[in-house]
């Protein structure tokens, strides 16, 4: 079904949602359910809510990306718009406020203009940088592979949260170079990986002490 004729929801589907086997469907419809009804501090406004689970992803994205790239290339990876004092500033901006029809980052813009911190093409770029063409050529190229994570003998079919047909249908399509949900399988694929691991790790422990924690 499109997105555009689902039901409103707080956060959009992802594809993997229909790739579950119907009673799992059921049963994460039933917990969602359970926990809206139990939910008592609802935000006012919807921008509040999804900002602050954007900004949360992105943090946590980021701290591996920075670990990644500190280990494996000796690279250090700054992130300078995830300062706090710089989300402080972005967020006492009312939300309707943080963007503009025509205007492409118009607070980044206004703060930086005239300063000599950015230079002039950062500021007027209209566009971002694609990696589409890569990511295709990696899932042509890896399409058997993936299809053997996910087929039907991954923990994820075991645990009904991905059935094989739909992702054999959307790998099809990817390397076909037909528009394909990169995010939810990235995400399947994360899961899948983290769960085979699980049989074969090591268990690991971890012991924080409170007063240096607290400190």
């Amino acid at each position: 079904m499109p997105q555009a004729s689902r039901p409103v929801s707080w956060t959009p589907l992802l594809a993997t949602a229909d790739w579950m086997s119907p009673d799992v469907r059921h049963q994460l419809a039933a917990a969602l359910d359970t926990a809206a009804d139990q939910s008592d501090d609802a935000p006012a406004r919807l921008a509040a809510w999804s900002d602050r689970q954007d900004l949360a992803r992105l943090g946590a994205d980021t701290t591996g990306w920075r670990q990644i790239a500190a280990e494996q290339y000796g690279i250090d990876l700054v992130a300078p718009y995830l300062d706090n004092e710089v989300i402080r500033a972005c967020q006492a901006v009312p939300a309707d406020q943080r963007g503009a029809p025509g205007r492409y980052k118009p607070l980044l813009h206004t703060a930086f203009t005239g300063t000599g911190v950015l230079p002039d093409f950062v500021l007027n770029r209209t566009t971002k940088g694609g990696f589409n063409a890569l990511a295709y050529a990696g899932l042509r190229e890896n399409a058997p592979v993936l299809l053997d994570l996910l087929g039907p003998s991954s923990r994820l079919a075991a645990a009904g949260l991905v059935t094989e047909k739909p992702v054999a249908r959307m790998l099809n399509r990817a390397a076909a170079g037909q528009p394909t949900a990169q995010g939810a399988l990235h995400l399947s694929v994360a899961a899948e990986v983290w769960l085979r691991q699980l049989d074969t790790a090591a268990p690991a422990w971890w012991e924080v002490n409170s007063r240096v924690a607290a400190a």
